[in-house]
């Protein structure tokens, strides 16, 4: 496996993964998903928005549900920078690569850079955003799963290989690499910046499209939780898939889809990436009983159903078949 070694001192400093940024049909139907379900809390909202947060985290949203009359989308995934400075460093580094970059106006944010690179996935970065209360603690008003944070999107995206590349190049770490072992392609990676497995995995197929993200829960008691109050709720053949355990980084798992069809994927806490000297895992993309050792078989739905980006085209019907077909819709 030949990967390049990490660039430890980046153009500019990604943190994490912080929000995403969704369309609903029904605002009201998606709230109540996202509330009852999950256990998110509204920071804010108003009758086209809706801005939500785990119960661990201050920053002011990590969810954004936006009314739209078109088919669900994703508007963007969004990543927080260090400080305020790093973003004028991006914006510099995006205008000498030839990357689209244009500062947005967000609410409930600090400057905001929409930023679209070499894979076409829509990305903003953010240094500041209001602060709201921790809700840890205040046990009397969780629900559902009390998800505690965000933890990491996936993409799907043609070449896998060029995009690792492109967001080495800015400072991601690869934890692991499934690999398809005949050719050395890389079919999935999962790539990070804070201190565990993954903030951005990149995934092949017809892109680019977001297919799940990911919020941490306390135990398995929460995430039985959030299944039975689905099933009370009318959402419990919304349980998509699991509980299963993925293999390397040995995380239990289950998956939802939400009203509009968003893939939302709960997880026990990760394991952590903390030393410089950390290697990237790479597995054979075949190796089933490794890349989830035990678990009931994702539906056929997994591997052809995802969210297209708001305005982006998909990719073609044999970039679709490749998704289809490949080994790695049996892990993640």
């Amino acid at each position: 496996m030949n990967v390049s070694p990490p660039v430890l001192e980046p153009p500019f400093d990604i943190t994490r993964c912080s929000h995403i940024r969704l369309t609903v049909r029904d605002l009201v139907a998606a709230r109540d998903f996202y509330i009852e379900v999950a256990g998110l809390v509204v920071s804010d909202e108003d009758g086209d928005t809706v801005f939500l947060r785990g119960i661990e985290e201050i920053c002011h949203h990590s969810l954004v549900l936006r009314r739209a009359h078109e088919p669900a989308s994703c508007d963007c995934v969004g990543m927080r920078v260090r400080t305020d400075g790093d973003l004028d460093k991006a914006k510099r580094h995006f205008d000498a690569t030839g990357r689209l970059a244009e500062w947005v106006e967000r609410p409930f944010q600090g400057r905001t850079l929409l930023v679209k690179g070499r894979a076409g996935i829509p990305l903003e970065l953010c240094a500041t955003t209001p602060t709201k209360p921790r809700m840890l603690l205040n046990h009397q008003q969780q629900k559902g799963g009390r998800a505690l944070r965000m933890d990491h999107y996936q993409v799907i995206i043609p070449e896998v290989g060029p995009a690792v590349a492109e967001f080495m190049e800015l400072g991601f770490r690869i934890s692991k690499l499934a690999l398809r072992q005949e050719t050395g392609q890389i079919l999935t990676a999962m790539t990070y910046r804070k201190s565990n497995p993954h903030d951005l995995v990149l995934a092949t197929g017809a892109g680019p499209r977001l297919h799940h993200f990911t919020y941490v829960v306390h135990d398995l008691q929460n995430m039985f939780r959030a299944c039975d109050i689905a099933g009370a709720l009318g959402f419990g053949r919304d349980v998509e898939r699991g509980p299963g355990r993925h293999g390397p980084p040995n995380g239990i798992f289950v998956y939802f889809r939400d009203p509009d069809g968003h893939r939302l994927e709960f997880i026990l806490p990760p394991m952590q990436m903390i030393d410089l000297d950390e290697q990237p895992m790479g597995l054979d993309a075949s190796q089933s009983n490794v890349l989830v050792p035990w678990g009931p078989a994702p539906p056929k739905r997994w591997s052809s159903e995802a969210t297209p980006f708001t305005g982006i085209d998909l990719g073609d019907a044999a970039d679709l078949e490749r998704w289809h077909s490949s080994v790695e819709d049996k892990w993640k």
